[in-house]
């Protein structure tokens, strides 16, 4: 009636590989979203708090709460089709210039919310807000904007593109 697993040597090695590559895998895992918690509710015999368990994070301890291996395995299955599902899209994305310069201007627009977290308030509700997202949408603009003059200059195409602008708005 041992509360602690005995494990021999090999699963011991096992074990300190495993715990070193843990918040690696959690971090994969969670970037396909999938969430690999359950809501344990303890035996009513026992009684206890229900409460919400990381299966990755827990995988030394499942024993304790009865949940058997395979919970965790599905969740692992899961995320591996979700990334072998995305494996096409995802070397579009890498070869697609666009994908880099959206990821910049995604950069850019988040400094403003990146200084409201470090001043103390909630990013996330500020980012998540009406305000927030308008304002968001106001800075991809004229990030959008003044890449694409700095790319008119570079080129030298920065004077024709005025005067198409101006002879637009002349005629209007």
């Amino acid at each position: 009636m041992v509360d602690e697993r005995i494990e021999q040597p090999k699963a011991e090695e096992a074990r300190v590989k495993i715990n070193r590559m843990m918040d690696g895998i959690h971090d994969i895992i969670l970037y396909a979203g999938v969430n690999p918690s359950i809501q344990y509710t303890p035996p009513p015999a026992v009684g206890g708090y229900i409460q919400n368990i990381d299966l990755v994070q827990n995988i030394f301890n499942l024993h304790r709460f009865h949940i058997a291996p395979n919970n965790l395995l599905d969740f692992i299955d899961r995320a591996i089709g979700i990334y072998e599902n995305n494996a096409g899209p995802a070397f579009r994305r890498a070869i697609n210039p666009f994908f880099y310069v959206g990821l910049v201007f995604d950069l850019v627009a988040r400094i403003p919310f990146v200084l409201i977290g470090r001043a103390g308030f909630n990013r996330q509700k500020a980012e998540e807000s009406l305000a927030g997202r308008v304002i968001k949408g106001v800075i991809y603009i004229i990030t959008a904007l003044a890449s694409l003059l700095t790319v008119l200059q570079l080129l030298d195409y920065l004077e024709p593109a005025k005067e198409v602008v101006k002879n637009v708005f002349r005629s209007n």
